[in-house]
């Protein structure tokens, strides 16, 4: 072997001996680990997962059951000074959904007395203000008929209604702003979703029934209230007498609700104030003999002009005063 093959075979042994020397050093540094690969690598970074499904409340039916489990509560001295226990009497399809509810209170709506009620989630007082609701009598059941709904709701957002123009169902639309008050807390029924609680233009109309379906209460109010609630509050909105004889008669049993303890809950008028009045009786006419000459002349005090027939209008009433008719949701909602 010449010299150059020397040269090269001793580069090359002392190369190898190099390498083994520092792969000594590393291992010793930083000992190695065992990594298991799996079978199948995921197609993500992240793999998705399905959300958990929610878990209803169990909702209680029966008086017996919505008693013993409130007796049997860490809180029951709290729904004892409540409206809970008589309502589980009167309505124990409302109690026992109140009572499955997890927010911090619910709102009460009588119509009786033209109130607003807000409680606690156990059912005590905390407040009550003065409302307006529709003129018509009765629950609504369709659209035009100008009612407020009645029964158990939600509330499904609350927004900001300091511009909101009034549109009525025939598509005319105010050019007043305001009318509805700066806040609408929309509620979430089965039959519209133009209903809710909002302020008002006509703080006069408080305490009547003025609306075309909507729960009017003070600017004040409504501003305290829309801090107060959130979405997902419970909304009972409680017939009163006449409300309850339409109902009746219109083939509807949606029950009223108590909402003092103690006190009892409003039952149906006797008379429904849409049953059509009694005819007068008709009298048997005498024949006018001093004036025979007369009777025959046209009746010049009483009779109205064509033109001026039928009803007058409402003088009354306000265009500003229309605020009962919510529009589409807002694109500027305070909650979802």
């Amino acid at each position: 072997m010449d010299t150059k093959g020397i040269r090269f075979y001793g580069f090359a042994l002392a190369g190898v001996l190099w390498l083994l020397a520092g792969c000594h050093r590393r291992d010793a540094a930083v000992p190695a680990t065992h990594v298991e690969i799996p079978a199948e690598m995921p197609d993500t970074l992240v793999e998705e997962t399905e959300p958990e499904p929610e878990v209803a409340p169990v909702v209680l039916n029966t008086t017996d059951e919505i008693l013993r489990a409130m007796a049997s509560s860490a809180d029951s001295a709290a729904y004892a000074r409540g409206i809970l226990p008589q309502m589980a009497r009167d309505v124990p399809e409302y109690a026992g959904c109140l009572l499955a509810n997890e927010e911090e209170g619910f709102l009460i709506v009588d119509k009786a007395t033209m109130k607003l009620y807000r409680y606690d989630r156990y059912g005590v007082e905390q407040e009550r203000v003065g409302v307006a609701v529709a003129k018509p009598y009765g629950s609504k059941h369709k659209r035009r008929d100008n009612r407020t709904p009645e029964g158990y709701f939600t509330i499904e957002g609350i927004y900001n209604s300091t511009d909101w123009l009034y549109t009525d169902d025939d598509g005319n639309t105010s050019d007043v702003k305001g009318q509805f008050g700066p806040r609408f807390m929309r509620l979430r029924t089965p039959v519209s979703s133009q209903i809710g609680i909002h302020g008002t233009v006509a703080p006069w109309s408080i305490g009547g029934r003025r609306s075309h379906g909507c729960i009017r209460m003070t600017n004040e109010n409504i501003l305290r209230f829309a801090e107060i609630c959130r979405p997902g509050w419970p909304v009972i909105v409680s017939p009163g007498p006449k409300d309850m004889a339409v109902n009746e008669e219109e083939g509807y049993d949606i029950p009223s609700v108590p909402v003092i303890p103690g006190r009892p809950r409003c039952k149906a008028a006797a008379v429904s104030p849409n049953a059509a009045k009694p005819e007068p009786k008709e009298t048997e006419s005498k024949p006018d003999t001093l004036n025979t000459v007369r009777q025959h002349e046209p009746d010049t005090i009483d009779t109205l002009p064509a033109e001026s027939a039928g009803t007058p209008p409402d003088t009354i009433g306000t265009e500003a005063e229309k605020t009962n008719m919510a529009e589409p949701d807002p694109a500027d909602p305070l909650f979802n």
